[in-house]
Protein backbone atom coordinates (compact mmCIF):
# COMPACT_ATOMS: atom_id res chain seq x y z
CA UNK A 1 0.00 0.00 0.00
CA UNK A 2 2.87 2.39 0.79
CA UNK A 3 4.27 1.91 -2.72
CA UNK A 4 0.91 2.71 -4.30
CA UNK A 5 0.58 5.87 -2.23
CA UNK A 6 4.04 7.02 -3.27
CA UNK A 7 3.02 6.75 -6.94
CA UNK A 8 -0.10 8.79 -6.50
CA UNK A 9 -0.23 12.60 -6.59
CA UNK A 10 -2.77 14.85 -4.99
CA UNK A 11 -4.94 17.11 -7.26
CA UNK A 12 -3.11 20.14 -5.92
CA UNK A 13 0.27 18.75 -6.99
CA UNK A 14 -1.06 17.86 -10.45
CA UNK A 15 -2.46 21.39 -10.90
CA UNK A 16 0.86 22.91 -9.91
CA UNK A 17 2.68 20.77 -12.49
CA UNK A 18 0.12 21.73 -15.17
CA UNK A 19 0.51 25.43 -14.32
CA UNK A 20 4.30 25.19 -14.67
CA UNK A 21 3.87 23.52 -18.04
CA UNK A 22 1.45 26.22 -19.23
CA UNK A 23 3.71 28.98 -17.94
CA UNK A 24 6.56 27.47 -19.97
CA UNK A 25 4.49 27.18 -23.15
CA UNK A 26 3.13 30.72 -23.09
CA UNK A 27 6.46 32.50 -23.87
CA UNK A 28 7.36 29.76 -26.39
CA UNK A 29 4.05 30.34 -28.16
CA UNK A 30 4.60 34.12 -28.16
CA UNK A 31 8.12 33.72 -29.58
CA UNK A 32 6.91 31.44 -32.38
CA UNK A 33 4.07 33.83 -33.24
CA UNK A 34 6.58 36.67 -33.53
CA UNK A 35 8.73 34.50 -35.83
CA UNK A 36 5.78 33.53 -38.04
CA UNK A 37 4.53 37.11 -38.24
CA UNK A 38 7.99 38.36 -39.30
CA UNK A 39 9.17 35.28 -41.22
CA UNK A 40 11.52 35.51 -44.17
CA UNK A 41 9.72 32.80 -46.16
CA UNK A 42 6.82 33.73 -48.41
CA UNK A 43 3.49 32.55 -47.02
CA UNK A 44 4.73 31.78 -43.53
CA UNK A 45 3.37 35.09 -42.16
CA UNK A 46 -0.18 33.83 -42.71
CA UNK A 47 0.44 30.99 -40.26
CA UNK A 48 1.09 33.52 -37.50
CA UNK A 49 -1.99 35.70 -38.08
CA UNK A 50 -4.52 35.19 -35.30
CA UNK A 51 -7.60 36.28 -37.24
CA UNK A 52 -7.28 33.56 -39.92
CA UNK A 53 -9.37 30.40 -39.72
CA UNK A 54 -7.56 27.17 -38.94
CA UNK A 55 -8.42 25.81 -42.42
CA UNK A 56 -6.72 28.82 -44.01
CA UNK A 57 -3.63 28.19 -41.91
CA UNK A 58 -3.64 24.52 -42.90
CA UNK A 59 -3.88 25.56 -46.57
CA UNK A 60 -0.83 27.81 -46.25
CA UNK A 61 1.11 25.15 -44.32
CA UNK A 62 0.33 22.65 -47.11
CA UNK A 63 1.46 25.08 -49.80
CA UNK A 64 4.70 25.81 -47.92
CA UNK A 65 5.35 22.05 -47.50
CA UNK A 66 4.79 21.44 -51.25
CA UNK A 67 7.15 24.27 -52.13
CA UNK A 68 9.73 22.90 -49.71
CA UNK A 69 9.47 19.48 -51.38
CA UNK A 70 10.06 20.80 -54.90
CA UNK A 71 12.81 23.16 -53.70
CA UNK A 72 14.73 20.32 -52.00
CA UNK A 73 14.19 17.92 -54.94
CA UNK A 74 15.47 20.36 -57.57
CA UNK A 75 18.35 21.45 -55.32
CA UNK A 76 19.43 17.82 -54.95
CA UNK A 77 19.34 17.44 -58.73
CA UNK A 78 21.60 20.49 -59.03
CA UNK A 79 23.95 18.95 -56.45
CA UNK A 80 23.99 15.65 -58.38
CA UNK A 81 24.78 17.54 -61.57
CA UNK A 82 27.62 19.35 -59.81
CA UNK A 83 29.02 16.05 -58.50
CA UNK A 84 28.75 13.92 -61.62
CA UNK A 85 27.93 16.03 -64.67
CA UNK A 86 29.83 19.25 -64.11
CA UNK A 87 32.42 18.69 -66.86
CA UNK A 88 32.17 18.28 -70.61
CA UNK A 89 34.46 17.18 -73.44
CA UNK A 90 34.48 19.63 -76.33
CA UNK A 91 36.02 19.45 -79.80
CA UNK A 92 38.66 21.97 -80.82
CA UNK A 93 39.54 22.63 -84.47
CA UNK A 94 42.19 25.37 -84.39
CA UNK A 95 44.84 22.81 -85.34
CA UNK A 96 47.31 25.38 -86.69
CA UNK A 97 48.41 26.21 -83.14
CA UNK A 98 48.87 22.74 -81.68
CA UNK A 99 52.07 20.91 -80.78
CA UNK A 100 51.22 17.22 -81.07
CA UNK A 101 53.18 14.60 -79.12
CA UNK A 102 54.49 11.62 -81.05
CA UNK A 103 53.59 8.11 -79.84
CA UNK A 104 55.84 6.30 -77.41
CA UNK A 105 57.62 2.98 -77.99
CA UNK A 106 58.49 0.32 -75.45
CA UNK A 107 60.82 -2.43 -76.71
CA UNK A 108 61.49 -5.62 -74.78
CA UNK A 109 64.59 -7.58 -75.89
CA UNK A 110 64.12 -11.33 -75.84
CA UNK A 111 67.76 -11.87 -74.78
CA UNK A 112 67.75 -10.23 -71.37
CA UNK A 113 70.24 -12.01 -69.13
CA UNK A 114 73.84 -10.88 -69.72
CA UNK A 115 76.27 -13.79 -70.07
CA UNK A 116 79.14 -11.95 -68.36
CA UNK A 117 77.05 -10.96 -65.36
CA UNK A 118 75.68 -14.50 -65.14
CA UNK A 119 79.24 -15.91 -65.21
CA UNK A 120 80.19 -13.67 -62.29
CA UNK A 121 77.06 -14.80 -60.46
CA UNK A 122 78.03 -18.47 -60.92
CA UNK A 123 81.60 -17.81 -59.74
CA UNK A 124 80.43 -16.03 -56.59
CA UNK A 125 78.05 -18.87 -55.73
CA UNK A 126 80.34 -21.80 -56.62
CA UNK A 127 78.28 -23.07 -59.54
CA UNK A 128 80.99 -24.57 -61.73
CA UNK A 129 79.28 -27.51 -63.43
CA UNK A 130 78.57 -26.47 -67.07
CA UNK A 131 75.30 -28.41 -67.19
CA UNK A 132 74.05 -26.80 -63.99
CA UNK A 133 75.11 -23.39 -65.26
CA UNK A 134 73.18 -23.92 -68.49
CA UNK A 135 70.08 -25.16 -66.66
CA UNK A 136 70.21 -22.18 -64.33
CA UNK A 137 70.71 -19.74 -67.19
CA UNK A 138 67.75 -21.18 -69.13
CA UNK A 139 65.59 -20.95 -66.02
CA UNK A 140 66.42 -17.29 -65.29
CA UNK A 141 66.15 -16.30 -68.97
CA UNK A 142 62.75 -17.95 -69.35
CA UNK A 143 61.60 -16.37 -66.06
CA UNK A 144 62.78 -12.95 -67.24
CA UNK A 145 60.82 -13.38 -70.51
CA UNK A 146 57.65 -14.68 -68.85
CA UNK A 147 54.29 -12.98 -68.65
CA UNK A 148 50.62 -13.97 -68.76
CA UNK A 149 50.69 -15.44 -72.26
CA UNK A 150 53.77 -17.66 -71.77
CA UNK A 151 54.10 -18.64 -68.11
CA UNK A 152 53.87 -22.24 -69.23
CA UNK A 153 57.26 -21.89 -70.99
CA UNK A 154 59.26 -21.30 -67.81
CA UNK A 155 62.03 -23.89 -67.62
CA UNK A 156 62.72 -25.62 -64.32
CA UNK A 157 64.27 -28.82 -63.02
CA UNK A 158 65.32 -30.57 -59.84
CA UNK A 159 68.80 -29.10 -60.22
CA UNK A 160 67.28 -25.61 -60.46
CA UNK A 161 65.22 -26.24 -57.30
CA UNK A 162 68.32 -27.51 -55.47
CA UNK A 163 70.40 -24.47 -56.51
CA UNK A 164 67.63 -22.05 -55.56
CA UNK A 165 67.36 -23.76 -52.18
CA UNK A 166 71.15 -23.74 -51.70
CA UNK A 167 71.36 -20.01 -52.53
CA UNK A 168 68.23 -19.27 -50.46
CA UNK A 169 66.61 -17.55 -53.41
CA UNK A 170 62.93 -17.18 -52.65
CA UNK A 171 60.19 -16.11 -55.10
CA UNK A 172 60.30 -12.56 -53.72
CA UNK A 173 63.94 -12.41 -54.88
CA UNK A 174 63.21 -13.41 -58.49
CA UNK A 175 62.88 -9.91 -59.92
CA UNK A 176 65.90 -8.51 -58.11
CA UNK A 177 67.97 -11.47 -59.33
CA UNK A 178 66.84 -10.82 -62.91
CA UNK A 179 67.61 -7.09 -62.56
CA UNK A 180 71.09 -7.78 -61.22
CA UNK A 181 71.84 -10.07 -64.17
CA UNK A 182 70.43 -7.66 -66.77
CA UNK A 183 72.71 -4.99 -68.20
CA UNK A 184 71.18 -1.56 -68.69
CA UNK A 185 71.52 -1.16 -72.46
CA UNK A 186 71.02 2.62 -72.25
CA UNK A 187 74.34 2.88 -70.37
CA UNK A 188 76.60 0.91 -72.67
CA UNK A 189 80.05 2.45 -73.10
CA UNK A 190 80.25 1.95 -76.84
CA UNK A 191 78.10 4.29 -78.90
CA UNK A 192 77.02 1.65 -81.42
CA UNK A 193 75.85 -0.80 -78.75
CA UNK A 194 73.92 1.72 -76.68
CA UNK A 195 70.13 1.72 -76.86
CA UNK A 196 69.25 5.24 -77.95
CA UNK A 197 66.59 7.33 -79.68
CA UNK A 198 67.47 9.86 -82.37
CA UNK A 199 65.32 12.59 -83.90
CA UNK A 200 67.04 14.97 -86.33
CA UNK A 201 70.46 14.26 -84.78
CA UNK A 202 69.10 15.09 -81.32
CA UNK A 203 68.41 12.56 -78.60
CA UNK A 204 65.15 11.60 -76.90
CA UNK A 205 65.46 10.26 -73.38
CA UNK A 206 65.35 6.46 -73.16
CA UNK A 207 64.94 4.62 -69.86
CA UNK A 208 65.02 1.04 -68.65
CA UNK A 209 61.55 0.34 -67.28
CA UNK A 210 59.81 -2.46 -65.42
CA UNK A 211 56.67 -3.69 -67.17
CA UNK A 212 54.33 -6.66 -67.08
CA UNK A 213 56.69 -8.16 -69.66
CA UNK A 214 59.70 -7.79 -67.39
CA UNK A 215 62.56 -5.35 -67.97
CA UNK A 216 62.09 -3.29 -71.16
CA UNK A 217 63.12 0.08 -72.59
CA UNK A 218 60.81 3.05 -73.11
CA UNK A 219 61.34 6.23 -75.09
CA UNK A 220 59.39 9.42 -75.78
CA UNK A 221 57.38 8.99 -72.58
CA UNK A 222 56.23 11.43 -69.89
CA UNK A 223 55.71 8.77 -67.22
CA UNK A 224 58.73 6.49 -67.84
CA UNK A 225 60.83 8.19 -65.09
CA UNK A 226 58.29 6.88 -62.54
CA UNK A 227 58.40 3.34 -63.94
CA UNK A 228 62.14 2.70 -64.10
CA UNK A 229 63.51 -0.58 -62.76
CA UNK A 230 65.44 1.29 -60.08
CA UNK A 231 62.40 3.28 -58.95
CA UNK A 232 60.03 0.30 -58.71
CA UNK A 233 62.46 -2.24 -57.25
CA UNK A 234 64.76 -0.08 -55.09
CA UNK A 235 62.55 2.91 -54.37
CA UNK A 236 64.77 5.61 -55.88
CA UNK A 237 65.31 6.92 -59.43
CA UNK A 238 68.44 5.92 -61.36
CA UNK A 239 71.38 8.28 -61.63
CA UNK A 240 71.44 10.46 -64.72
CA UNK A 241 73.30 8.66 -67.51
CA UNK A 242 76.60 10.41 -68.15
CA UNK A 243 75.95 10.14 -71.87
CA UNK A 244 73.05 12.59 -71.64
CA UNK A 245 75.06 15.16 -69.71
CA UNK A 246 76.96 16.17 -72.85
CA UNK A 247 74.08 16.08 -75.32
CA UNK A 248 70.84 17.93 -75.86
CA UNK A 249 68.08 15.59 -74.74
CA UNK A 250 64.30 15.84 -75.18
CA UNK A 251 61.76 14.00 -73.06
CA UNK A 252 59.12 14.13 -75.79
CA UNK A 253 59.19 14.72 -79.53
CA UNK A 254 56.52 17.24 -80.52
CA UNK A 255 55.47 18.43 -83.95
CA UNK A 256 52.98 20.73 -85.63
CA UNK A 257 51.44 21.25 -89.01
CA UNK A 258 54.34 23.39 -90.24
CA UNK A 259 57.03 20.81 -89.41
CA UNK A 260 56.07 18.46 -92.22
CA UNK A 261 57.02 14.81 -91.68
CA UNK A 262 58.58 14.15 -88.28
CA UNK A 263 60.23 10.94 -87.15
CA UNK A 264 62.44 9.28 -84.57
CA UNK A 265 64.35 5.99 -84.55
CA UNK A 266 64.73 3.79 -81.47
CA UNK A 267 67.73 1.50 -82.06
CA UNK A 268 70.57 -0.36 -80.35
CA UNK A 269 69.02 -3.78 -79.71
CA UNK A 270 70.73 -7.05 -80.53
CA UNK A 271 68.60 -10.09 -81.25
CA UNK A 272 64.81 -10.51 -81.36
CA UNK A 273 62.59 -7.86 -79.83
CA UNK A 274 58.95 -7.41 -78.88
CA UNK A 275 57.58 -3.92 -79.55
CA UNK A 276 54.69 -2.02 -77.92
CA UNK A 277 53.41 1.33 -79.18
CA UNK A 278 51.35 3.51 -76.84
CA UNK A 279 50.60 7.06 -75.81
CA UNK A 280 53.40 9.08 -74.15
CA UNK A 281 50.96 9.54 -71.27
CA UNK A 282 50.54 5.78 -70.83
CA UNK A 283 52.45 2.57 -70.35
CA UNK A 284 52.18 -0.67 -72.32
CA UNK A 285 49.09 -2.86 -72.45
CA UNK A 286 50.21 -6.47 -72.22
CA UNK A 287 47.04 -7.52 -74.06
CA UNK A 288 48.16 -5.63 -77.21
CA UNK A 289 51.54 -7.17 -77.90
CA UNK A 290 53.11 -7.67 -81.33
CA UNK A 291 54.91 -10.86 -82.39
CA UNK A 292 58.61 -10.65 -81.66
CA UNK A 293 60.81 -9.85 -84.61
CA UNK A 294 64.46 -10.09 -85.64
CA UNK A 295 64.04 -6.95 -87.73
CA UNK A 296 62.98 -3.39 -86.95
CA UNK A 297 59.34 -2.28 -86.91
CA UNK A 298 58.17 0.85 -88.73
CA UNK A 299 55.04 2.69 -87.59
CA UNK A 300 53.29 5.44 -89.55
CA UNK A 301 51.05 7.09 -86.98
CA UNK A 302 49.29 10.16 -85.76
CA UNK A 303 47.85 11.07 -82.36
CA UNK A 304 44.54 12.57 -81.27
CA UNK A 305 45.07 14.34 -77.96
CA UNK A 306 42.82 15.05 -74.99
CA UNK A 307 43.82 18.19 -73.09
CA UNK A 308 42.33 20.23 -70.24
CA UNK A 309 41.78 23.90 -69.52
CA UNK A 310 43.87 25.73 -66.91
CA UNK A 311 41.17 25.80 -64.24
CA UNK A 312 40.03 22.22 -64.82
CA UNK A 313 42.26 20.61 -62.19
CA UNK A 314 41.71 23.19 -59.43
CA UNK A 315 37.95 23.53 -59.83
CA UNK A 316 36.98 19.87 -59.94
CA UNK A 317 37.39 16.65 -58.00
CA UNK A 318 38.01 13.15 -59.37
CA UNK A 319 34.35 12.24 -58.79
CA UNK A 320 33.14 15.28 -60.70
CA UNK A 321 35.34 14.91 -63.77
CA UNK A 322 35.47 11.10 -63.94
CA UNK A 323 39.19 11.10 -64.72
CA UNK A 324 42.51 11.32 -62.89
CA UNK A 325 45.76 13.17 -63.36
CA UNK A 326 49.02 11.23 -62.98
CA UNK A 327 49.72 12.59 -59.50
CA UNK A 328 46.28 11.57 -58.19
CA UNK A 329 47.13 7.92 -57.68
CA UNK A 330 44.77 5.83 -55.59
CA UNK A 331 46.78 2.67 -56.29
CA UNK A 332 48.65 0.54 -53.77
CA UNK A 333 51.71 -0.61 -55.70
CA UNK A 334 52.28 2.42 -57.96
CA UNK A 335 52.91 6.05 -57.05
CA UNK A 336 51.40 7.47 -60.27
CA UNK A 337 48.10 6.86 -61.98
CA UNK A 338 47.20 5.98 -65.55
CA UNK A 339 44.37 3.79 -66.71
CA UNK A 340 46.74 1.04 -67.90
CA UNK A 341 48.64 1.08 -64.60
CA UNK A 342 45.29 0.81 -62.83
CA UNK A 343 44.47 -2.23 -64.99
CA UNK A 344 47.87 -3.70 -64.10
CA UNK A 345 47.02 -3.41 -60.43
CA UNK A 346 43.65 -4.98 -61.19
CA UNK A 347 45.46 -7.98 -62.71
CA UNK A 348 47.69 -8.07 -59.66
CA UNK A 349 44.66 -8.29 -57.36
CA UNK A 350 43.08 -10.96 -59.58
CA UNK A 351 46.29 -12.99 -59.37
CA UNK A 352 46.36 -12.69 -55.60
CA UNK A 353 42.68 -13.65 -55.27
CA UNK A 354 42.84 -16.63 -57.62
CA UNK A 355 46.35 -17.99 -57.09
CA UNK A 356 47.22 -16.67 -53.64
CA UNK A 357 50.28 -14.76 -54.87
CA UNK A 358 51.40 -12.21 -57.45
CA UNK A 359 53.86 -12.55 -60.37
CA UNK A 360 57.43 -11.44 -59.76
CA UNK A 361 57.43 -8.46 -62.18
CA UNK A 362 55.11 -6.30 -60.06
CA UNK A 363 56.58 -3.74 -57.63
CA UNK A 364 56.02 -4.93 -54.09
CA UNK A 365 57.69 -2.24 -51.95
CA UNK A 366 54.61 -1.57 -49.85
CA UNK A 367 53.81 -1.68 -46.15
CA UNK A 368 52.32 -5.16 -46.32
CA UNK A 369 53.96 -6.96 -49.30
CA UNK A 370 51.97 -9.67 -51.02
CA UNK A 371 53.48 -13.14 -51.43
CA UNK A 372 55.24 -13.67 -54.77
CA UNK A 373 54.50 -16.79 -56.82
CA UNK A 374 57.16 -19.44 -57.24
CA UNK A 375 57.75 -20.54 -60.81
CA UNK A 376 55.76 -23.78 -60.42
CA UNK A 377 52.66 -21.82 -59.39
CA UNK A 378 53.16 -19.54 -62.40
CA UNK A 379 53.22 -22.58 -64.70
CA UNK A 380 50.19 -24.30 -63.15
CA UNK A 381 47.77 -21.64 -61.93
CA UNK A 382 48.01 -18.89 -64.57
CA UNK A 383 47.87 -20.57 -68.05
CA UNK A 384 44.23 -21.77 -67.69
CA UNK A 385 43.25 -18.18 -66.82
CA UNK A 386 45.30 -16.51 -69.57
CA UNK A 387 42.33 -14.95 -71.38
CA UNK A 388 40.82 -13.74 -68.13
CA UNK A 389 44.04 -11.94 -67.17
CA UNK A 390 44.56 -10.40 -70.60
CA UNK A 391 40.97 -9.48 -71.51
CA UNK A 392 39.30 -9.59 -68.06
CA UNK A 393 36.75 -12.10 -69.33
CA UNK A 394 36.52 -15.65 -70.64
CA UNK A 395 34.53 -16.52 -73.76
CA UNK A 396 31.54 -18.74 -73.08
CA UNK A 397 31.77 -18.15 -69.36
CA UNK A 398 30.40 -15.71 -66.81
CA UNK A 399 33.85 -15.54 -65.20
CA UNK A 400 34.35 -11.80 -65.60
CA UNK A 401 36.10 -9.14 -63.54
CA UNK A 402 35.13 -5.49 -63.30
CA UNK A 403 38.03 -3.08 -62.94
CA UNK A 404 36.91 0.39 -61.96
CA UNK A 405 39.61 2.52 -63.55
CA UNK A 406 39.01 6.15 -64.46
CA UNK A 407 40.28 7.63 -67.70
CA UNK A 408 43.38 9.81 -67.87
CA UNK A 409 42.52 13.50 -67.77
CA UNK A 410 45.34 14.24 -70.22
CA UNK A 411 45.90 11.57 -72.84
CA UNK A 412 46.25 10.81 -76.51
CA UNK A 413 44.92 8.10 -78.79
CA UNK A 414 47.53 6.59 -81.08
CA UNK A 415 46.29 5.76 -84.57
CA UNK A 416 48.58 3.47 -86.57
CA UNK A 417 47.95 4.00 -90.27
CA UNK A 418 50.67 1.66 -91.47
CA UNK A 419 52.92 -0.89 -89.78
CA UNK A 420 55.59 -3.06 -91.35
CA UNK A 421 58.74 -4.99 -90.59
CA UNK A 422 61.81 -3.40 -92.22
CA UNK A 423 63.76 -6.32 -93.62
CA UNK A 424 67.49 -5.73 -93.89
CA UNK A 425 67.73 -2.75 -91.56
CA UNK A 426 69.64 -4.76 -88.98
CA UNK A 427 72.54 -5.18 -91.40
CA UNK A 428 72.34 -1.52 -92.34
CA UNK A 429 72.17 -0.09 -88.82
CA UNK A 430 74.04 -2.83 -87.00
CA UNK A 431 71.18 -3.22 -84.51
CA UNK A 432 67.45 -3.74 -84.14
CA UNK A 433 64.68 -1.36 -83.01
CA UNK A 434 61.71 0.69 -84.12
CA UNK A 435 60.98 3.68 -86.36
CA UNK A 436 58.03 6.05 -85.76
CA UNK A 437 56.82 8.53 -88.39
CA UNK A 438 54.11 11.15 -88.34
CA UNK A 439 53.22 12.33 -91.83
CA UNK A 440 49.90 13.96 -91.11
CA UNK A 441 48.44 15.75 -88.12
CA UNK A 442 44.96 15.54 -86.59
CA UNK A 443 42.43 18.22 -87.49
CA UNK A 444 40.59 17.94 -84.16
CA UNK A 445 41.43 17.37 -80.54
CA UNK A 446 39.36 17.01 -77.40
CA UNK A 447 39.36 19.37 -74.45
CA UNK A 448 37.96 18.68 -70.98
CA UNK A 449 36.27 21.80 -69.59
CA UNK A 450 34.25 22.75 -66.52
CA UNK A 451 30.62 23.29 -67.49
CA UNK A 452 28.95 23.63 -64.08
CA UNK A 453 31.08 25.34 -61.43
CA UNK A 454 30.49 25.81 -57.70
CA UNK A 455 29.28 29.34 -58.44
CA UNK A 456 26.75 27.90 -60.87
CA UNK A 457 25.64 25.49 -58.14
CA UNK A 458 25.02 28.35 -55.68
CA UNK A 459 23.12 30.32 -58.32
CA UNK A 460 21.02 27.27 -59.20
CA UNK A 461 20.10 26.39 -55.61
CA UNK A 462 19.55 30.05 -54.73
CA UNK A 463 17.33 30.56 -57.76
CA UNK A 464 15.31 27.46 -56.91
CA UNK A 465 14.86 28.56 -53.29
CA UNK A 466 13.90 32.06 -54.41
CA UNK A 467 11.43 30.77 -56.98
CA UNK A 468 9.56 28.43 -54.63
CA UNK A 469 10.00 30.11 -51.24
CA UNK A 470 11.12 33.67 -51.89
CA UNK A 471 14.32 32.74 -50.11
CA UNK A 472 17.62 34.65 -50.10
CA UNK A 473 20.92 34.78 -48.24
CA UNK A 474 19.54 37.44 -45.93
CA UNK A 475 16.54 35.20 -45.32
CA UNK A 476 18.89 32.51 -44.00
CA UNK A 477 20.65 35.13 -41.86
CA UNK A 478 17.29 36.23 -40.42
CA UNK A 479 16.37 32.67 -39.42
CA UNK A 480 19.77 32.02 -37.84
CA UNK A 481 19.62 35.39 -36.07
CA UNK A 482 16.08 34.80 -34.78
CA UNK A 483 16.90 31.42 -33.19
CA UNK A 484 20.25 32.48 -31.73
CA UNK A 485 20.81 36.11 -30.74
CA UNK A 486 17.10 37.12 -30.71
CA UNK A 487 16.24 33.98 -28.71
CA UNK A 488 18.97 34.78 -26.19
CA UNK A 489 17.68 38.33 -25.66
CA UNK A 490 14.12 37.02 -25.45
CA UNK A 491 15.11 34.59 -22.69
CA UNK A 492 16.83 37.44 -20.83
CA UNK A 493 13.55 39.38 -20.81
CA UNK A 494 14.02 41.81 -23.69
CA UNK A 495 10.66 41.13 -25.38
Amino acid sequence: MSKEKSLRHSPTERNKAANKYVQFLIPVNIFLKIFFSQGALHGITYVGKTFLHVLEKLMWISLIAICFYFCITLSLESWERFQRKSTVVTIEKDHYYWNISMPSLTICPMHRIDRDLFGEFCSRNNIFDPDEQEEMFDFIESLANSTYMNFRNIKGSQNVDRILSMLRIQPKDYMMLIANLTKDLTRQDHQEFRVRTLANLEYIRTLQTLTEYGICYTTNSLIAPNLTTSQLLKGHPPDEAYFYLNHKVHDIRFGNLFDGDITYSFIGFDGPISVFYHSPYETISIARYLPYSNEAYEFETYSIEIVTTKDFREDTSVKQRGCRFNFESNLTHYSIYTKEICLQECRLKMAYDRCGCIPHFYPNNIKHPKPVCDYRTLKVCFPPLEELFLEFQTQGSHDQVQCFCEQNCVASKVVVEKMQVLVGTRKLLGSNGGLVMMKRFPLIRFSRQVLFTFTDLLVSIGGTAGFFLGFSVLGVVEIVYFFTLRLLWYMLGRR
